[in-house]
């Protein structure tokens, strides 16, 4: 497969913040990364895109094309799942070219777009029946979430291929959506939100402004009324459906549940508008695509009241209602998404995986609106421990839910039905080189300590190169090599996580029990330098760089306990074990004939950590003793979490009892 270079020559960069560099231009090899993306590229997505197609995903598109007949398969948005697997390929032939894997992908693009409207119009679910409907029914339907991942896709095709044909696709629909909803036209909104920053990609790949301006609309008309005009949405309008009485049909029960949703309760993040929402509220996965686009809006757009808001939510979230797995959601309303403030149970925890991905997305567009660290050190929580939970070590089995604790273990599904989840897994792993790095004001951020190689072009137009050793997050020690053909001032910032500075998260949610600082070695070319921590969490290394300079980085990874906030019931008489920013669970099958939910691991206890190279696709283990039943010596061994449930299946659970009065009470 040939080297292809973007064919619009659009980039858009934004106004304010920093701008990241674009996965296609990092290269991950070997480390942790690398050998996970080899089996993402080698195993997951063909098991995707196999499982898509059993599943009718692409042959609804030759029925919406009338070059196949038969009955609709699946929901409305059903495309969205084929679409972001699509996407996921993409990202990963832009990492591992794939001449077969490419074809493949381009006959599935071929069929897609064969069944497209001539008004643009490309949702087969309503192409093949329902044509009348097209954009009824907005909060339950999901067209415009379709239309997005359809946007998403067709941006990262024309990156890796060069070929317009699909992002002109994608255009078209966009126009189509353009010409019906907006300023003077028809306010609305969908129930899931993702178009708008899909719409935003799409603003950036063709410096198509309206297209960002579309984005702009649809965030600001949720929490009004809807209609032919904005006008203010008034609670009182709308009656909840009452409860029906009797034995139920299946699609009695559906009618229900569906007059219920109807309902502006904060679900959908639709019962305020955005610049008045403080406190994150309804379904984790819409949450976190919302506040991302508007975290967007903000840095190409500069939208204050936005900022102000996103800035209360943050606080809230971090603050009040994320896991220690940086994951978020406890279903508590049923609604698949957060719960009141520090009610976070571990056994009932929805943490969908999606939701662990749409919040890596959020905190990376934070970190690049405000270059501050600690927006990176909640996105690396959330993508080693919630996202790759999600994931099994063999690439092809999946969760939907991410538990902190199960009596009884949690089993993988080499498919789920619902497959939002692992298709988001598809596009989310190859993306991970683009979660890196940024540029600033003649500025390189380093984010994510990753072994790879990334080609930079700073704000100025200079090129450099930084290639980054490490077996980050086993160790700590991380080496970075720059090449340059000229000598080239600028500001490398290297980011000092905050476990590093003894914050687990950056709030009182979670805190170590033991805060010692352990101190940070630093050289530059052999010489040791004095590693400043700045208010912005980055050590700043402002000089004249050469060819062949070497930078090393050493974060000491101590085994820490963790407690959480003493207003999280859950967790009281607890700990939890990290180490760097992996987070640990104990299994039964590394303890066998051990209780895990009677066993306390004493405050004094010693720890050792061992790396296992035969285990788990290579990870770093935890060993100690405790006591069983709280009075009889026992050896115990941690893994890392998101390693979770690659074995037999058994209990499992990430908080230890460290006094027998947490066991009596986890007993009640």
């Amino acid at each position: 497969m040939k080297s292809f270079q973007k064919a619009t020559g659009v980039d858009i960069s934004p106004a304010h913040g920093l701008t990241e560099v674009h996965s296609s231009r990092v290269k991950p090899a070997g480390g942790f990364w690398g050998p996970r993306l080899k089996t993402h590229h080698d195993v997951t997505i063909p098991h995707s895109l196999n499982s898509l197609e059993n599943d009718g995903h692409v042959t609804n598109f030759d029925k919406a094309a009338g070059v196949a007949t038969g009955p609709v398969s699946g929901h409305p948005a059903f495309d969205s799942d084929l679409y972001k697997a699509l996407e996921g390929a993409m990202y990963s032939m832009q990492q591992q070219p794939n001449d077969e894997l490419l074809k493949r992908v381009d006959g599935i693009l071929g069929r897609i777009m064969a069944a497209q409207q001539a008004d643009g119009f490309l949702i087969a679910f309503y192409i093949i029946q329902q044509q009348d409907q097209r954009w009824e029914d907005l909060r339950l339907k999901h067209q415009m979430y379709n239309a997005g991942h359809y946007f998403e896709m067709a941006v990262e095709h024309n990156r890796l291929t060069g070929d317009n044909r699909v992002l002109s696709s994608a255009k078209l629909f966009a126009d189509h959506i353009n010409g019906i909803f907006g300023i003077n036209k028809r306010y609305d909104v969908d129930g899931h939100q993702e178009v708008e920053l899909a719409l935003i990609k799409l603003f950036r790949a063709t410096g198509e402004q309206r297209y960002l301006e579309l984005a702009r609309f649809f965030l600001d008309e949720r929490g009004h009324a809807h209609g032919t005009e904005r006008k203010p949405f008034d609670p009182a309008t709308q009656t909840a459906p009452a409860p029906p009485q009797g034995t139920l049909t299946r699609e009695q029960q559906r009618e229900f549940w569906h007059a219920h949703m109807r309902i502006r309760n904060g679900r959908m993040q639709d019962h305020k508008p955005v610049v008045d929402q403080h406190e994150a509220i309804g379904h984790a996965v819409r949450a976190g695509y919302m506040y991302s686009a508007m975290a967007d809006i903000v840095r190409f757009m500069g939208a204050h009241d936005y900022e102000l808001a996103l800035d209360d939510i943050w606080n809230d979230v971090i603050g009040r209602r994320m896991y220690l797995t940086g994951n978020i959601g406890t279903g508590q309303y049923d609604d698949e998404g957060f719960g009141d403030p520090y009610l976070l149970p571990n056994d009932s925890a929805y943490c969908e995986t999606c939701a662990a991905i749409a919040h890596v997305l959020w905190q990376h567009r934070m970190a690049m609106l405000k270059g501050q660290s600690k927006y990176a050190d909640v996105m690396e929580l959330a993508l080693y421990n919630g996202v790759m939970s999600g994931i099994a070590i063999s690439g092809d089995q999946f969760f939907y839910q991410n538990p902190l604790t199960s009596q009884a273990g949690n089993r993988r599904r080499s498919w789920i039905g619902l497959s939002c989840c692992p298709t988001n897994m598809d596009r989310i792993i190859p993306q991970v080189g683009g979660f890196a790095y940024a540029t600033g004001k003649l500025q390189l951020f380093v984010n994510l300590y990753i072994a790879s190689e990334a080609a930079v072009t700073l704000d100025d137009g200079q090129s450099i190169k930084l290639v980054q050793q490490t077996e980050y997050p086993w160790d700590g020690r991380v080496k970075l090599t720059v090449t340059s053909d000229t000598t080239i001032a600028f500001d490398l910032c290297l980011r000092v996580p905050g476990w590093a500075l003894s914050r687990p998260v950056p709030s009182d949610l979670y805190r170590f029990v033991d805060n010692a600082v352990h101190a940070i070695g630093l050289k530059v070319n052999g010489k040791v330098i004095d590693p400043v921590v700045s208010a912005d969490g980055y050590i700043h290394l402002q000089r004249s760089w050469q060819d062949g300079d070497v930078i090393e980085l050493d974060l000491p990874m101590p085994i820490r306990r963790v407690i959480a906030h003493n207003k999280v019931e859950a967790d009281r008489g607890k700990i939890a074990l990290m180490r760097g920013p992996i987070l640990y669970c104990l299994e039964s099958v590394d303890n066998p004939g051990t209780n895990l939910f009677d066993f306390v691991l004493p405050r004094e206890a010693e720890l050792t950590a061992e790396f296992r190279p035969d285990l788990l696709g290579g990870v770093t283990i935890l060993n100690g003793k405790g006591l069983a039943d709280a009075k009889n010596p026992v050896g115990i061994t941690a893994i890392p979490y998101y390693a979770l449930a690659n074995r037999e299946q058994g209990p499992m659970t990430v908080w230890i009892s460290e006094s027998s009065r947490s066991i009596v009470s986890s007993a009640r």
